[in-house]
This record gives C-alpha cells, structure tokens and sequence, in this order.
C-alpha cells in the first residue's frame, strides 16, 4: 500500500469544500469529471471533507457526499486521497458555546464566517473533533479506493483566512487557551516563584499569570515563553488529530503539509508558524505547498528562491526519517482579492513538479482541479477552464503523471544525490527576531537566499539543518553556513565546537551568539565559548544605511545592513573595512572558522556582487568540496541552468532546467561521484529528443542539450 507514488489533483465538488462550489453536479457529472482526470494519466484525486459538512447539527452526522465521492473512484479504480478541515466548522458551536471564539492579543474575538472555526482548546470543540475524525476515519478508510490522509492543511494557531482584518494579530487569548498555556508553565517552571524569577515578575499564584501580548522593554523571557509554547502546541495538536484518525483506521497513511517551509518565516506568534521539523515527527509523510506565482513579494519565483523552499522542506522530512510530498503544487493564476500573481503556463506546471521530485519527493498535489468559483481566492489556482474543460496545463500535469506513473518504481527508489554543504535553520534565531520587533524574517531569508544561490552556481547539492540535528553526526557535510545566527543555545555551541574539532568547516556571519536561548545577553561575541574557536571577539556593530564594501584580497565583497568590527584572537584576517577586521578566518584543532562581520549571502542576494561568489567558492574548494555538476554554456545563459540528479542502485536520473527567457544549448557533465557508477544509456523520458551521450569514465555527459525558456529534461541514465 504505501509503495505507491501519487500524482493526484484536487477535486472539490458540492459541499465538500465551499469555496469549490461552481454548481451543484450530479454524481454522473463527477464520474464524468474524475474520468476525465484519470485520463490525463493521473493516478490519484484528492477530495476535501470538513466538519461543517460533517456535523450539520450537535450529534447530527452526514458524510453521504465523501461516501458518494469515493464510491466513484472505487468503480473507477483510482486512488483517492481525503483533505480533512476542522476549520471549516459547523455554526452551532458559536450559538451554543460562544466562549470557542479564537481572540486576539488586543481582546477582539474572530467570528467565524466559514472559517477560521473556533478555538479547539475550547473542551466541547476539542470533543466534537475527536467524534469526526474518529467516525471520519472509519468511513473513509472502508473503501478500497482510499490510498492516503492529510489530517492538517497549513497548520497554524488560527486558519489565515482573516488576515487582513486585524494588523499584527496575535493568537489565541481565550480562556482555554491561556489555561493550557499556564499548564504549560506550570510544568516548565514547577513554582510559581520560579516563574516570578525567570519572568521579573511578583505574581502570588498562578491564576494572576497572563500571557504576554507585546515585546517589553524589561525581559522577553515570557515572549520567549509564548513563542515555544505555541510551537509545541500546534505540533502536540498534529499528533492528537493523528491519533484520533489511526483509532477508526489503523492502516492507511496520514500526512501533513506546511503552507511554506519554516526558514521563511517567525515561529510561535501571529496566527501561529510553524516548525517543520516538530511536526514531520508526528506523521507518516510530511510536505508542503509550493506556490512560486502566488501574490505576496516573499514568494518563491526565483530559481534559488524555490530551491530553498524545497530543499529545506525536504530536509525536515529527511532529518526525521519521512518521506517528502508537495501537499499543494500550484497549476493557476495566483488570486488573492484584487492582488494578482504572474500567469502560470504549462511550462510551469511541468517544472514545479521536476523541481520537487529532483528533491526527492515522493508525492505531488496539484491544486486544483477547477479554479475558486467564490470567496477571496475567485478564479485562482485552476488546473482546467472555469468550465471544467482541459487546457494545455492540464495536458501537463497529466503528462507529468503519467510519466511517474510508468516509471513507478525508478522514482519511489531514486535518492536524490547527497548534500556535501548544509546551511543551518536556527529556529533560536527566528524567536530572537520576534522579541527585537522585526515585522518579518527577511534578515535572515535573505541571507539563506544568497548562500543557497552560491552553492548552487557552483553545481552543489544543499542540506538545511535544524538545531537539533547537531545532535547527531555531521561527519558527512565539509561545511555548514551559520547565517545570521544571534541566538544560540549551549549544546549547539558544543556541536560547532566539536565538528570544527574533527575537521569541519563552519562559516559564521552576523552576531554569532549575541544571545544565549534564554534571550539574556552573552559575555562576549561570539558567545557560548566560540570567540576561542573563531579566533575573535566582536568590538561593536553598526548598522550601515547605504552599501558599503570589504576589501578582500583585492575585491571588493558587498555587505548587507550591518557591518561586525573584531579583535582577533589568534585568527587571521582575510577582509577589512575602514582597515578594521570584519572577516577572520581561524584553523581549530582539525578544522576551520570563518566569522564574516556581515551578511555575506544577503550582500550577494541584493546586488550579485560576483566578489561574494568568489569568497564563497574560496572556502568551499579549501574545505574539499567536490563540485558535482558542470556545465559548457554554448548558448544562453550559464545562472539560468539548473542539473539535480538522483540514483537507484541501476538507474540514474537527470533533471535538467531552464530558468531563463532565452533559449539555452550547453553540454552537462555529472561526475561519478554522484552515482558511483558508469551507465551505457540515456533516454529522455518528457521530451521528444534523441540525446547525445558519452560516459568517459569520469563523468555522465549530456552533450547539445538545448532548451527552450522555461523548458525541463528529466533523463533516464541506464
């Protein structure tokens, strides 16, 4: 059962999800509809169902409409995947128990208008829940058809629907929450003097506790506080849906999906990020939605921009031992009231899916089948016409399906090559943003965004970490970036200590270890014990207005918002500005620190500076870093091709990317490093094209490869 790959679309007709209704079809319409689908070469569809449907009434069930939809799949022998939302609830809840309503720091209550439902720390939503998802799960996982769950869609505090209705929300402040939350507490700190201590507080019992709504001038212990509790309660709520569902159905896969990996954004507050790594833990598969023309500046359209969102998204399954889906892969015009996305074309739709699978992943969603015929989303993200006729994006998908489906076995046992060069996601960091009021964590992204183009220029696989993986072995990685890591916690100053030791290369940049986890400043910078193992301590930082440059070796390397001055400590200076050290480079026992006193992958994501690159490849070849792709350009341009490959124990696969508006023509060499192997054959499995191969022994090569602007090559290596 599970050694299946889905490629499924999402179909939503009638009442299964609201914002899918164009009008009320017969179930020959939706047999019509879904056979249509299977045709394209799909081989899964995935259906909606929530409470409101559900539970029309207190104690009043209805799942005739997921009955009737799986009814068809089952006669039409095609995997169904079922979408559950518990956001979109029943109003009886709010009639009845009007104390469910999820509130704001500020005391605003949200009234549910469809969504975003009601608070499930409430004890009467929390029960109704239980009962639909347990008699859910026994409907569903009844019929032969069902092959998977997705429990939770984007889990957060609060569904977004609303976002523009209060300006920096923060949730939830209800009374079941904030007990929960004192339980919480409780269980951290045991007295309430112990509280009082670490919150500068003078609270006689816990019922005075009230939990914080603003960052405070005196401590941002108690934010700190809030940001973890609520990390941890999205995760322990994941795993409390999970296990109501394997109470009705004890065999079938749950997953879940974030709405964008977790290096994007602040954990914990507003209407509640996530942490992808928490919550990979508590399902069978983890994904998450891939939306590169969405609206919204932050959203993935570049090359580099998707490739973090992916490889980061992939490397908390991974990390955790899970299997990687794109919940949601966008197919439409991206909709967001009168804020519209870039159009999306066939082109895309083929490459975004290549993009994930090249990644590693092991299921695709496309959203949706029909465009959104009502609400804030109207006329986005359809895969066919507005009425239900095929288009050349679905033509696409279909094709992307089929080719999948045919070659089942060689992409469910393909691994995407390794990682020699990881960048580290501190989640510390993030909380740390929060308490300094940063509206977002674009310092950060940024400066992911710019080390990631780097190691991609340079023909490199990327890994991310979380702090916690630095409890395991990092052996495998020859360097690890640290970007803007100012906040630290002391096992992973130990971590870095001990990898450098054994002969690791970490590149540190910004205030390493301002901070200590608990938000209490560190003696020296970097903190933790580091300023021994970089060979230096920070005299002071400023905050630079307009561009300013380091001088290394004769180049000049930009910066980015902050510039870092250091006393060395036994490290060598490699860059100067103003002749004052800013980036210093120490040899640790085995090992090799390098402290940049800026934003080096920032400096390089806003102004391209070439010099940042240069810096960049400097130590990756110092620290023996095998370059893995190559590419001659003959015609196009070099930044616009992207190689990924992954292996089996026969076959190997090539991906092979054009993200330019010109047309490109190179030969692509991928060294046997990568497979471990020579291979006799190469058959193009999208493209009508005879390829021109040659195995010399050192390298697969894939000679006059041309592609048009947007175009994708995936290559089967015999």
């Amino acid at each position: 059962m599970r050694n299946f790959f889905p490629v499924s679309v999402w179909y939503g007709p009638e009442r299964s999800r609201a914002p899918m209704v164009a009008k009320i079809k017969s179930l020959k319409d939706v047999e019509k509809d879904i056979q249509k689908i299977k045709s394209l070469g799909f081989n899964a569809v995935r259906f909606w169902y929530d409470w409101a449907a559900a539970e029309p009434e207190p104690d009043l069930w209805d799942f005739s409409t997921i009955e009737a939809l799986l009814s068809i799949t089952d006669k039409l022998k095609i995997h169904a995947i079922v979408q559950v939302y518990t956001d979109s609830a029943p109003n009886w809840v709010e009639r009845d128990h009007p104390d469910s309503l999820f509130v704001d720091r500020s005391g605003l209550v949200i009234h549910s208008q469809a969504s975003p439902g009601y608070c499930s720390d409430h004890p009467v939503v929390r029960r109704h829940i239980e009962q639909f998802l347990e008699r859910l799960a026994k409907v569903v996982s009844s019929h032969e058809s069902f092959y998977a769950w997705d429990i939770w869609s984007e889990p957060h505090i609060v569904q977004w629907s609303w976002v523009d209705y209060i300006k920096d929300p923060w949730f939830c402040y209800c009374k079941n929450s904030q007990n929960r939350f004192i339980s919480w507490l409780n269980e951290k700190y045991k007295t309430i003097d112990a509280l009082n201590e670490a919150w500068y507080r003078t609270h006689k019992s816990w019922e005075e506790v009230v939990a914080p709504r603003y960052v405070s001038l005196s401590s941002f212990r108690d934010l700190l506080d809030w940001i973890e509790f609520n990390i941890e309660k999205i995760a322990q709520d994941l795993e409390w849906k999970t296990k109501l569902l394997r109470k009705g159905d004890k065999d079938h896969l749950i997953s879940s999906h974030a709405a964008i990996s977790s290096v994007y954004g602040i954990p914990g507050i507003g209407y509640g990020a996530s942490d992808d790594w928490r919550l990979s833990e508590k399902v069978d598969v983890w994904g998450t939605s891939f939306y590169p023309k969405h609206t919204g500046s932050w959203m993935p359209l570049k090359a580099h921009h998707m490739g973090v969102a992916l490889d980061a998204s992939r490397s908390s399954c991974e990390s955790r031992g899970k299997p990687f889906w794109i919940g949601e892969l966008q197919t439409g015009h991206g909709v967001t009231g009168m804020r519209l996305g870039e159009p999306v074309d066939e082109l895309d739709v083929e490459r975004w899916a290549w993009l994930a699978v090249s990644r590693n992943a092991k299921g695709l969603n496309y959203y949706a089948w029909l465009p959104m015929s009502c609400g804030y989303e109207i006329s986005g993200f359809g895969l066919a016409n507005y009425d239900g006729s095929v288009n050349e994006r679905a033509l696409a998908a279909g094709k992307v399906a089929r080719i999948i489906t045919e070659n089942m076995d060689i992409f469910i046992n393909s691994k995407a090559t390794p990682a020699q060069v990881a960048i580290l996601y501190n989640i510390e960091a993030h909380k740390a943003l929060a308490c300094l009021r940063a509206e977002s964590a674009e310092v950060i992204r940024k400066d992911i965004f710019g080390i990631y183009k780097s190691l991609m220029n340079l023909g490199l696989n990327v890994d991310f970490l979380h702090l916690t993986d630095f409890r395991g072995d990092l052996s495998r990685y020859k360097v690890i970036f640290l970007p803007f890591s100012i906040a630290l916690d002391e096992k992973a100053a130990e971590a870095i200590d001990d990898y450098i030791s054994h002969g690791g290369t970490v590149v540190a940049d910004g205030r390493l270890a301002w901070m200590k986890a608990d938000g209490t400043l560190c003696e020296k910078i970097p903190g933790l014990g580091l300023d021994k193992i970089f060979g230096c301590e920070e005299l002071w930082m400023k905050e630079v207005k307009k561009q300013t440059t380091l001088e290394f070796n004769g180049l000049k390397l930009s910066t980015y918002r902050y510039i870092s001055v250091y006393k060395t400590l036994g490290g060598k200076t490699i860059a100067t500005c103003e002749n004052n050290p800013v980036i210093v480079k120490n040899n640790h026992n085995s090992g090799t620190a390098f402290m940049i006193g800026t934003l080096i992958g920032a400096g390089y994501e806003e102004t391209g500076n070439l010099n940042n690159l240069d810096l960049i490849k400097e130590i990756i070849l110092e620290s023996g870093v095998k370059q893995q792709y190559y590419v001659e350009c003959k015609q196009g341009n070099l930044e616009d091709i992207e190689i990924r490959s992954s292996s089996s124990s026969e076959n190997g696969l090539v991906y092979l990317f054009n993200h330019g508006n010109t047309e490109s023509v190179f030969d692509a060499s991928i060294s046997h490093d990568v497979f471990g192997k020579s291979f006799k054959e190469a058959i193009c499995l999208n493209l009508s094209k005879t390829l021109m191969f040659e195995d010399d022994g050192k390298s697969a090569i894939l000679k006059n490869v041309s592609l048009n602007p947007g175009q994708t090559m995936v290559v089967l290596l015999k």
